[in-house]
């Protein structure tokens, strides 16, 4: 929201800065050397912050052949554009090791530049630029005249999308459509009015029930005498108190959706207002309500059978929420944001999850003391300073994730915490007393190797640095009493000072010499005293030379070290790889969605053609078209994404797409900055391993043997993800579970599961690093907890429209289907090929810990593949 384009821009060529320019920019240079890198992130900073300052003034600012366009919103895109760029320069500056300080100033100037740029639009500017980045109603903001226009602020990319202040833009234009639908004016304006400025019709039906003018007005009041019947419940106490009002809340919900829901033409834009006033009622009167979960729990089962919530809502969002989504009068956007919020609620669980199990396997907690190795051992600073991390971002999930966990249908279960153990009582860490135990294992540690984890977590003067300070800097990762910037910069001082009092010490038998009298000392002591402190305005003395790093021994194969070395990167890799996927929306939304127009993207790769489109908030998509079956792989790859992610097995989100020419197929969105996952498997780690063992639990339940290394991916954060999954079920049925089946082929198209395992087999896999049975148990035990029903229903269309369109499988199923009916494939129906379809992914999902522990003991000679069939893994 309000951030434009999400698109890569080119840079447009802009001529030599100038010279009164080019004596500010050496004025403000720094006294001291700066790195290669961030010269080089500071040279592009000056390009977009210059192109920023010229877009304002574009008849001198380009050369003829790169004109600013005239068109607000391309030219808005372009602004957009170098703003992304300027953020990727100041970021590159951090990394280079610019200081906070200038990180600050350039950051300011920046939003200077944007807030420049964006004030000199006028409303009309504004309002079209708003519209096309997805703003709903822009002509009813701004209204006052006074001030800054809303939509300034709404459409600054220097400031996230996702903001508070941004989201109340928009709610207020919202607010103010509901008044006009209720035959209220705002600003003096009328419902006729704003449609006349936007250039659209006013809503005047479009419900699914024929209405008479009676019957909308029995209808509404029926919402009245809801309203009423709720108020009532409300005050309703004892032992069926909770009930009744449950009972009351369904029945207010049910008159509004009628009232909704009524077309009746008669009443023309009258029946705009009817539906605006009894939103308005139902509105007030859910207001200032306390829906615990338990009172939504009715409604909320009933949702879920009939698809109007999903799983993932159900569970992570609150009883207001809920009930926002499941009235119809809720506007698109909220919508949006509600199931948007609930998929990062699932995210923050299962983070939470992987890295209070990794905490607790150091920190037992109770009267047990930390589990945390000699720091002198091989790999131990790794594994301490990991620890530290981990802890403290343990701490900022449980308080995170305790602010809206106990109102959703999690807290409201009979064992609210038995799949959730971080959040159960007595579980959340306490700063002080793990501020305690760590610093009583420091006590034992030598002071070296303390400083040794110190350096691991940014303490670059740790040479220097007391015991103290370098157990305070270390806490100070899991407690916010310490601050790890004001311990360095105590040091700095600390060192400082020893070094001006060596100084003066030096200086003092030269000054009692030439000044017996007690005079002021000597211009050469001066000067010799003054070479050794800070320069004036600094803040801080020369860093003292580093001292040489030793070099690091990784710790030994299956010790403490490793393990927990292991269970840490673990954890990180799974954070990565679920913040960089796109969040998986409902595909109703999608379905509403109108793209742009494609470009076809040859770049991309694959067996089908493919084109690049942007979405309404102007992130890339990319459309795969089905010429030869109709659209069924386009429900196929769905199927397949959304079966994914009900396992856990990180996916881009896919959904079926049919375009305004009636081409149908996949959509889905472009994984942004990731990297090719490198080919050899001497070089992957076992945090990667891990994740293909999973991965390859996810292809074979989705019967998927096109994971080759041109389908998997790095992402930005470092986490790792197979893409492409068009080629899940074409050879369902006929597919083996094995080492060596390869459908589609060997060399370039080998899957990297197979890779993975050949390489483990051959004994090529990088020291240390090994294949985990346990690393599948996770995933097979989601897969098996999805109800056979569930999986029928999102594979639904896959099966129908597949046998329909005879898709590779159909021959197959056609088969297994004669023989379950003791018929000839020539009597078998489109309806029992798919029911044959379903039958066997049901019986796939069921057999997958049996499947994958004979194939772990089995194929890969590995005995503790055994456990997986007792439950047994991480």
């Amino acid at each position: 929201m309000g951030t434009g384009s999400k698109s890569s821009h080119a840079s447009y060529a802009v001529g030599p800065t100038t010279a009164s320019e080019t004596d500010d920019v050496l004025a403000e240079a720094p006294a001291q050397p700066i790195s290669d890198e961030e010269a080089q992130a500071k040279g592009d900073l000056l390009v977009a912050m210059d192109l920023l300052g010229e877009l304002a003034e574009p008849s001198f600012a380009l050369d003829p052949e790169d004109a600013v366009p005239t068109d607000p919103v391309e030219r808005y895109d372009l602004f957009v554009g170098q703003v992304e760029q300027a953020q990727e320069a100041i970021e590159k500056m951090k990394a280079a090791g610019a200081s906070e300080e200038e990180i600050e100033a350039q950051t300011k100037a920046l939003k200077a530049q944007t807030l420049a740029y964006l004030n000199s639009l006028d409303e009309d500017d504004l309002r079209e630029i708003a519209e096309a980045k997805g703003f709903e109603h822009p002509a009813l903001v701004g209204l006052s005249g006074k001030g800054q226009h809303p939509l300034v602020h709404w459409l600054d990319p220097a400031y996230p999308g996702d903001i508070p202040s941004k989201e109340k833009i928009q709610a207020a234009a919202l607010n103010r459509y509901n008044e006009l639908l209720a035959g209220k004016t705002v600003g003096g304006m009328t419902l006729a009015d704003l449609h006349e400025i936007e250039g659209t019709e006013p809503p005047v039906s479009g419900g699914t029930w024929k209405a008479t003018p009676d019957e909308v007005k029995a209808s509404v009041q029926a919402v009245a005498e809801s309203v009423d019947a709720w108020s009532e419940a409300k005050k309703s106490v004892g032992p069926q108190a909770l009930e009744q009002r449950a009972e009351a809340l369904k029945a207010m919900l049910a008159a509004e959706q009628r009232v909704a829901a009524a077309d009746c033409p008669e009443l023309g834009e009258d029946l705009g207002m009817v539906k605006a006033e009894a939103k308005s009622a139902v509105d007030q009167a859910l207001s200032h309500a306390y829906l615990p979960p338990k009172l939504v729990q009715p409604l909320v089962q009933e949702a879920l059978a009939s698809g109007h919530l999903n799983e993932t809502e159900a569970m992570h969002l609150g009883g207001h929420q809920l009930v926002a989504l499941m009235r119809p009068t809720t506007p698109e956007s909220e919508v949006e944001s509600l199931k948007a919020l609930a998929a990062k609620r699932q995210d923050q669980l299962a983070n939470l999850d992987a890295g209070y199990a990794a905490h607790v396997a150091v920190a037992p907690g109770g009267d047990q003391p930390l589990n945390l190795p000699p720091a002198d051992e091989p790999g131990a600073p790794q594994v301490i300073a990991a620890w530290a991390k981990n802890a403290g971002d343990v701490r900022d999930m449980q308080t995170n994730v305790n602010g809206w966990y106990p109102f959703t249908q999690h807290g409201a279960s009979d064992t609210p915490y038995a799949e959730h153990p971080a959040l159960g009582p007595g579980k959340y860490l306490q700063p002080n007393e793990l501020t305690s135990d760590f610093k009583a294992w420091a006590t034992k540690q030598k002071l070296s190797d303390l400083r040794a984890v110190a350096a691991e977590m940014g303490m670059d003067n740790n040479a220097k640095a007391t015991r103290a300070q370098v157990q305070n800097y270390i806490a100070a990762s899991f407690n916010k009493k310490y601050d790890q910037q004001a311990i360095k910069d105590k040091v700095t001082a600390d060192i400082a000072k020893k070094e001006a009092a060596k100084a003066a010490k030096a200086a003092a038998p030269a000054a009692s010499t030439a000044k017996p009298d007690g005079g002021l000392a000597s211009d050469e002591a001066v000067q010799a005293l003054a070479s050794k402190l800070p320069a004036k305005g600094t803040g801080s003395a020369p860093k003292p030379a580093a001292p040489a790093a030793k070099p690091v021994k990784a710790p030994k194969p299956g010790s403490f070290n490793a393990n927990i070395q292991a269970l840490m990167a673990e954890v990180q890799h799974a954070k990565a790889t679920s913040q960089d996927l796109p969040t998986r929306v409902d595909a109703k939304e999608v379905a509403g969605w109108t793209f742009g127009p494609g470009t076809t993207a040859s770049n991309l790769g694959g067996t089908y053609a493919k084109t690049v489109h942007a979405a309404p908030d102007g992130s890339q998509w990319m459309f795969k078209a089905d010429h030869n079956h109709g659209g069924a792989l386009g429900h196929t790859e769905a199927a397949a994404s959304h079966v994914l992610s009900l396992g856990g097995v990180p996916a881009v989100p896919v959904y079926h797409h049919k375009q305004a020419n009636g081409t149908a197929g996949s959509i889905q969105p472009l994984l942004k900055d990731a990297k090719p996952f490198t080919s050899s498997p001497s070089q992957w780690t076992q945090s990667q391993v891990d994740a293909i063992v999973r991965s390859h639990v996810g292809s074979w339940f989705v019967g998927e043997h096109d994971g080759h290394q041109n389908n998997w991916l790095t992402t930005p954060s470092g986490g790792l993800v197979q893409i492409d999954r068009g080629q899940a079920y074409k050879h369902f049925g006929l597919d083996k579970l094995s080492v060596d089946y390869a459908p589609s082929g060997g060399g370039g198209f080998t899957p990297v599961h197979q890779k993975l395992y050949q390489a483990a087999l051959g004994g090529s896999l990088a020291s240390g690093v090994k294949i985990n049975p346990a690393a599948a148990h996770p995933v097979i035990k989601k897969f098996e907890s999805m109800p056979d029903a569930q999986l029928r229903s999102v594979l639904h269309s896959t099966a129908h429209e597949g046998a329909k369109a005879g898709v590779a499988w159909v021959p197959q199923m056609r088969s297994r289907a004669a023989k379950a009916l003791k018929i000839p494939q020539s009597q078998v129906t489109h309806d029992q090929i798919a029911t044959a379809f379903l039958d066997h992914a049901v019986e796939r999902k069921n057999n997958l810990r049996q499947n994958f522990s004979d194939f772990f003991v089995k194929q890969l000679g590995l005995p503790s593949g055994a456990s997986l069939k007792h439950g047994g893994g991480n």
